[in-house]
């Protein structure tokens, strides 16, 4: 049976150059799939880092996420997004917060205006969805 093995998996100290190799290429590889990843939520569902281009409302009020002129319940209701809508971040890497603390989120609307949603994932949640395919 031992020189069975042999026969089907050769020994490895017939390749030991090409283990450094593909452990450099797999480590490569790895980091870009990580790079590639959005943004995760705090314990809290918050949403401190919002680098990712497009955003989907996941908030199932039938009355839609209340959208706001700054960041904050304080703020008036500038629109109503419905459930899965497409969001894009104006700034990706710049979020509002209000007096607590809570992470906003500044969106584009349609319009070409913008408004502030929750970066909470009762709200919103990262979307796969490339900015162009709406």
């Amino acid at each position: 049976t031992g020189s069975q093995l042999g026969k089907i998996m050769p020994p490895q100290k017939i390749y030991p150059h090409i283990i450094p190799a593909i452990l450099a290429a797999y480590t490569i590889l790895s980091s870009a799939a990580l790079a590639n990843q959005p943004p995760p939520p705090d314990a809290k569902g918050r949403f401190y880092n919002i680098d990712w281009p497009t955003w989907r409302v996941v908030d199932r009020d039938p009355r839609g996420l209340n959208c706001r002129r700054g960041p904050g319940i304080n703020n008036s209701i500038v629109a109503r997004l419905r459930l899965m809508t497409l969001l894009t971040p104006v700034t990706p890497r710049r979020l509002g917060v209000d007096k607590d603390g809570d992470p906003w989120m500044e969106v584009r609307l349609s319009n070409g205006g913008s408004c502030f949603v929750s970066a909470n994932t009762w709200y919103v949640m990262p979307s796969w969805e490339e900015q162009g395919r709406r």
